[in-house]
């Protein structure tokens, strides 16, 4: 029987979303003719929806769990798909698609939901993100694949916030201080600016770059700054759209940020990277970006509790790996 309906359960967060990329080019491959719909939530559907040949269901579980579980069986239902793929690991994701019809279900033994799949694989915790999803639609597809594709985005740099900037420019995303290990101290982020500007003969502009929520902290650092008579810094965090802060980030000569959203956005749109390793939310190996474009700065860790370990992030190692690959780059004179 063909496969025309594919339907795709995808994580709940951009950087996840934007690690599914190479399992749904696998799909894409495999079954050129099928239709693919993603289930997302509303702001991670925004990275999506630039991308027409994908439609979009908007899972609105966040606002209301019982209407929203209730609202996705009711539109599952009245699409008659030939399959699902579960990139989550969640019992009610496997129960809302049989109660939508679909026989036909893939996805990892978690959760007591085998009896729910058709074709239940067991998870490696040790294996990439990527590979983890990528695994999935490799085993949906006979496992013919042996090629990983890369990560990808659409993104346009003509649309970046950025544009008319002359200068190099160079990105950084902190986080806020309720991301607690993997929030980058402002302070650090500060001094970090001033070491490089103390190298740096060109033309160079420091921008910080995050979501509405990190706006105070990335705004302390330009403060900071201010008072050393550093004028190059400004903060664009919370004043663009999603869609903007991808192009923006594309239109990066080099981003330095923690593990975040910006992080695998910048992976997708082959952007310059420095990523900053301490305590995060999983083992680093399994999540950080792949690709020649990404550099990472460890934690030297020295200090005990899991939320010190970003204070040994230190700024003369993130400068100093800064300036590498700005002059490996040509982009320093």
């Amino acid at each position: 029987m063909s496969t025309k309906q594919i339907v795709i359960f995808m994580p709940r967060f951009i950087g996840d979303c934007i690690n599914c990329t190479p399992a749904i080019k696998l799909l894409e491959l495999s079954y050129p003719d099928a239709q693919i719909t993603l289930v997302l939530r509303a702001v991670p559907a925004l990275v999506f929806s630039r991308n027409t040949g994908y439609k979009i269901i908007i899972d609105e579980r966040l606002s209301n769990k019982l209407r929203g579980i209730l609202s996705l069986v009711k539109t599952l239902k009245k699409q008659n798909y030939d399959a699902a793929i579960l990139m989550t690991n969640t019992l009610i994701d496997a129960v809302i698609t049989k109660a939508s019809g679909i026989n036909n279900v893939i996805g990892y033994a978690q959760e007591m939901r085998k009896p729910l799949l058709k074709k239940a694989l067991k998870l490696d915790t040790r294996r990439h993100y990527i590979n983890r999803y990528a695994y999935l639609a490799n085993a949906f597809c006979n496992n013919k694949h042996s090629i990983l594709p890369d990560v990808n985005l659409f993104f346009d740099k003509k649309q970046s916030v950025l544009l008319n900037i002359d200068t190099l420019k160079v990105g950084f995303c902190i986080v806020n201080k309720a991301k607690l290990s993997r929030h980058y101290p402002t302070g650090h982020c500060a001094k970090t600016i001033e070491l490089i500007n103390q190298k740096v003969k060109e033309p160079l502009s420091f921008f910080l770059i995050g979501s509405p929520e990190e706006m105070t902290e990335a705004e302390q650092v330009v403060a900071t700054c201010q008072k050393s008579n550093i004028e190059n810094v400004q903060s664009i965090a919370g004043k663009t759209t999603i869609l903007e802060l991808i192009d923006t980030i594309a239109d990066l000569d080099l981003l330095i940020t923690v593990d975040s959203g910006p992080l695998h956005i910048a992976a997708a749109t082959k952007t310059s990277t420095i990523a900053l390793h301490s305590k995060g939310t999983s083992a680093f190996s399994t999540v950080c970006p792949k690709g020649p474009q990404v550099h990472v700065v460890n934690s030297r860790g020295g200090y005990i509790d899991d939320n010190d370990q970003v204070l040994d992030l230190l700024p003369e190692d993130i400068a100093e790996k800064a300036l590498d690959i700005l002059n490996e780059h040509n982009l320093l004179h």
